[in-house]
């Protein structure tokens, strides 16, 4: 029996080791496929990732959407590699079946730069394969340990390796730092990535967005501040992982998206599920864009407002606002907008610049005269809050704008704007028809996105061409303007649905249809009659 326990020992340590020395050999496999990843995320919060394969770039080829958004400089960098790198067969050789990050990082002077990292494959001589670039369309120069490639239309990038990493860009910069890094400091995306990647294996190829590092990156691109309706993108703790659906008229991505912050807004969100959208249709046809909250159960939502009240240390004002109001005028706030919210919020902002915010209520005759004693006439249809902080303390974040705004209720919708002139061209329009849902473009855009959600975020772009020309350094607002840029491109979205914790989301970019007059067949010439 002894003999048993000892034979049995013995198995078992060498069953340990066996798996111990796998492992092991598994795990630096693993880490050096994790270099190519780590070091753009280093630098990069918009990665675009995708497996390099023949059928890839055939599909792609189909889809010049990009090019649009990349613009005409960047466009042709990204073909020069193509033509002369990629219909290499050493280079194919050399990257087959390998993953390829390529990650958008701010440079200098108000640019976009990129990093490309990927993986050789292990049986690739890095060497020999540099020397077999050196031909005549494309001259390789070694500084230091980079090597600068020059194509015969002029255009350069620099390649740098480190063990079986290859990393490239269009500037020295990003591959001297890439060379030097040993590790990421952005670890929680690296392994968000990682993650998301083991659900995404079938798709042709995934997006991966850190709003972290969006601050930094918009610099580049913006000459204001994140404030107003770009704060979206200041302080946001927020991953996306989406997938790529190939389409020549529209460039379309859905995933996930996990707002890692408990003190965001947000978060107030992700456990409800879509709603059916119906507010968008009160808005007004000059729309540029617009934001809308969908709440399926409010007391149970407004309780978690208060929290998030409580850790943002905004609760005690909060409450003494309400209790002022409540003792000056002999009401009870919480029976008038708690008790008559229906379902949605929303905030927008028209072509002119102008901002508004507007709730969705179940009885809005009622809600008027509740509100009487708390109001002050302007003009007939239009009232003004006499006290501020009303709406704020029932519905938070997004209408910390409207402090004592002036507001007219229009059958079951209560809307708020800071002048009583936007609030008069809201009436306008609405009593006019002249709406956003009666646009033909916005309708065929809305074709294309799903009526429910529970966060939707849209940017009609003709509508926002003054806002953007204020916002946009100038180079980039050519391109949002240009044919061959933005111009092509009717309107962008960005749907979020509660999950458990998370949002599930669709992001769009929707170019706009070619209306296409028919001939008049019917039209008969007109035949001279001899007499």
């Amino acid at each position: 029996m002894k003999r048993i326990y000892i034979t049995l020992g013995i198995l078992l340590t060498g069953v340990i080791a066996m798996a111990y020395l796998y492992f092991s050999n598994l795990n630096t496999e693993t880490n050096a496929n994790d270099l190519s990843l780590n070091t753009v995320a280093s630098n990069s919060g918009i990665i675009f990732s995708f497996e390099n394969d023949k059928s890839f770039y055939e599909i792609l080829s189909g889809q010049d959407l990009f090019q649009h958004i990349l613009g005409e400089t960047k466009s042709k960098q990204f073909a020069a590699l193509r033509d002369h790198l990629m219909s290499q067969q050493e280079i194919v050789n050399a990257l087959n079946g390998q993953k390829i990050y390529i990650g958008l990082i701010p440079g200098s002077e108000n640019t976009i730069d990129f990093l490309i990292g990927t993986q050789l494959n292990s049986n690739t001589n890095s060497q020999k394969l540099f020397n077999s670039l050196n031909t005549g369309q494309t001259k390789v120069n070694k500084v230091g340990e980079i090597y600068q490639l020059t194509f015969t239309d002029s255009t350069k990038c620099f390649i740098g390796i480190k063990n079986t990493m290859i990393v490239l860009s269009n500037i020295l910069l990003p591959i001297q730092n890439a060379l030097k890094a040993q590790k990421t400091e952005k670890q929680d995306f690296v392994n968000y990535i990682k993650n998301n990647s083991r659900f995404n294996k079938n798709t042709l190829a995934s997006l991966y967005l850190d709003f972290n590092q969006m601050p930094l990156f918009l610099k580049s691109i913006l000459n204001s501040n994140l404030n107003g309706e770009l704060s979206i993108f200041n302080k946001q703790n927020t991953y996306a992982a989406l997938s790529y659906n190939f389409s020549k008229e529209k460039l379309l991505f859905n995933g996930n998206t996990q707002v890692n912050d408990e003190h965001n807004y947000y978060k107030l969100f992700d456990h409800i599920s879509e709603q059916k959208i119906t507010i968008n249709t009160i808005l007004p046809q000059k729309t540029a864009n617009y934001t809308i909250y969908a709440i399926s159960d409010y007391d149970n939502w407004h309780k978690n407002l208060l929290e998030l009240m409580t850790k943002n240390k905004e609760i005690d004002k909060v409450n003494q606002t309400i209790a002022t109001i409540n003792q000056k005028y002999r009401i009870d706030l919480d029976q008038i907008l708690p008790k008559y919210f229906k379902n949605e919020l929303v905030t927008f902002q028209l072509s002119s610049g102008e901002k508004f915010a507007a709730i969705a209520l179940s009885n809005g005759e009622k809600v008027a005269q509740l509100l009487m004693d708390l109001s002050g006439n302007y003009a007939p249809e239009i009232k003004v809050f006499k006290e501020a902080g009303i709406a704020y303390a029932y519905f938070g974040e997004p209408f910390k704008k409207f402090e004592r705004p002036f507001y007219a209720v229009v059958n079951n919708y209560l809307v708020m704007a800071n002048n009583a002139s936007s609030i008069q061209v809201f009436l306008n329009s609405y009593e006019n028809n002249s709406l956003l849902i009666s646009d033909e473009d916005y309708q065929d855009f809305s074709n294309q996105l799903s009526s429910s959600a529970t966060i939707s975020f849209y940017v009609n772009h003709k509508n926002s061409n003054d806002i953007f020309g204020r916002n946009l350094k100038q180079p980039y607002f050519k391109q949002y303007q240009a044919k061959a840029g933005f111009k092509s491109f009717d309107a962008f979205s960005y749907q979020l649905s509660g999950d458990k914790g998370k949002f599930l989301s669709n992001v769009l970019l929707y170019k706009k249809l070619e209306k296409i007059t028919p001939k008049d067949t019917l039209s008969v010439q007109a035949i001279p009659i001899n007499k």
